[in-house]
């Protein structure tokens, strides 16, 4: 669940139908809603109204449209319009410009839907079809831009290394076996520039540009046995690298 403020007062967002408190009520078209109904946006997930109205249009046989407005947004009421949960920059303007960013990252814990996503995901489903059977749309379009933002967001990444660390050590694949496999290309390929990307990946592995410069040092002295003075100079290397190797 999310919590957005509109005029100093907190309003929930439910993410999916299990955070729901039993006590709401919630529309299941959100079309139907007036203020202070609960409803079920068409991303499937549950807010409040909190204002309605009505606007005239320049043209057209109907003139007058009716409107709602929630904590993330306001939209026309019509059988074509879909109304998602995503915080816009300003809530009153029917645009209001999608943070989605905000939205998608606004969570720590994944939600049921989201388990199911992941799940799906690590049996070797595609995310688009993950989406579509996880999440309550028919829609495949709508349906891989939301995969592809929650593909991205840390949980969905962290749940994803969980879920496949079993089948990982079953074939005998961990964190240190990988670091060796890396290691040893570092040592043993032919190519000059091999071995620096792989020394230069296990950098980014280790973090080591953050790590003070003698340890830096010794394990670049390690690792690039065998070479001379002249290859590291021709060497293209981050410039962090090159100043500890140049000490």
């Amino acid at each position: 669940m999310r919590y957005y403020k509109v005029n100093k007062i907190e309003h929930t967002v439910f993410d999916s139908l299990d955070e729901v408190p039993l006590e709401i009520n919630y529309l299941e078209d959100w079309r139907d809603g007036h203020i202070s109904d609960w409803v079920k946006a068409s991303d499937g997930c549950i807010i409040q109204i909190l204002r309605e109205g009505t606007m005239m249009k320049p043209k057209g046989k109907v003139r007058s449209v009716r409107y709602i407005g929630t904590c993330t947004g306001t939209f026309i009421v019509s059988k074509s319009t879909k109304m998602d949960t995503s915080k816009r920059i300003n809530i009153y303007s029917l645009g209001g410009n999608i943070d989605r960013d905000e939205r998608i990252e606004a969570r720590d814990k994944l939600s049921t839907k989201e388990e199911l996503f992941v799940q799906y995901l690590a049996s070797g489903m595609d995310a688009r079809m993950a989406y579509l059977k996880a999440f309550p749309t028919n829609d495949p379009h709508y349906a891989g831009l939301r995969a592809g933002q929650l593909v991205k967001t840390t949980r969905v990444k962290t749940a994803m290394k969980e879920e496949l660390k079993p089948v990982l050590e079953e074939i005998g694949i961990d964190e240190k076996s990988i670091l060796e496999g890396i290691f040893n290309i570092a040592l043993s390929s032919g190519k000059d520039d091999t071995k620096l990307k792989a020394l230069f990946k296990l950098a980014d592995i280790m973090d080591m540009e953050d790590k003070n410069k003698t340890q830096v040092t010794q394990l670049t002295g390690a690792v690039f046995q065998g070479f001379d003075s002249k290859q590291l100079d021709k060497a293209k290397r981050p410039k962090e690298i090159k100043e500890i190797i140049n000490e």
